[in-house]
């Protein structure tokens, strides 16, 4: 959630995060709101966000779990799916929104593949959100000796 702060995402992320909070009751739905606000406002007025990027998502994910924890079993499976299509939503936004990179930097929105023929060494540093596989260098090829 706190990473949708600044993308095309964030207005339906921080709406459907205040309806999932608030559970009905209007009073908590704006309290949710301000402090949803309050979040994205503090992650996009500093320079480096980092600390109050990791304290935000600190926060975030202790109430997360408190909520959860509170919900009745009879109530889980329809808030899982009001957060469900917050993900989703969240990740079609995502893909739409655009990718940068520093100087001498490679910026991709799909799949990377760095090879190394012949002996030869391939590398590059990475920063992913998401998730990483790394297939076998040797796949189809013998293993050398």
């Amino acid at each position: 959630m706190v990473q949708a702060v600044g993308t095309d995402a964030w207005a339906a992320v921080r709406d459907r995060t205040a309806r999932l909070f608030a559970r009905g009751d209007a009073e908590r739905h704006t309290a949710e709101l301000a402090r949803l606000e309050e979040t994205a406002r503090e992650l996009t007025d500093q320079a480096d966000c980092s600390t109050a990027l990791v304290r935000w998502e600190s926060s975030w994910r202790a109430r997360w779990e408190m909520l959860l924890d509170s919900l009745p079993e009879a109530e889980l499976p329809l808030f899982a799916d009001g957060l469900m299509q917050m993900i989703s939503s969240a990740g079609q936004r995502a893909g739409s929104t655009s990718i940068s990179a520093g100087d001498h930097g490679l910026a991709v929105s799909g799949d990377v593949s760095i090879r190394a023929e012949s002996g030869s060494l391939a590398g590059g540093v990475v920063a992913v959100e998401g998730g990483v596989s790394l297939a076998d260098p040797f796949e189809g090829r013998s293993r050398p000796q």
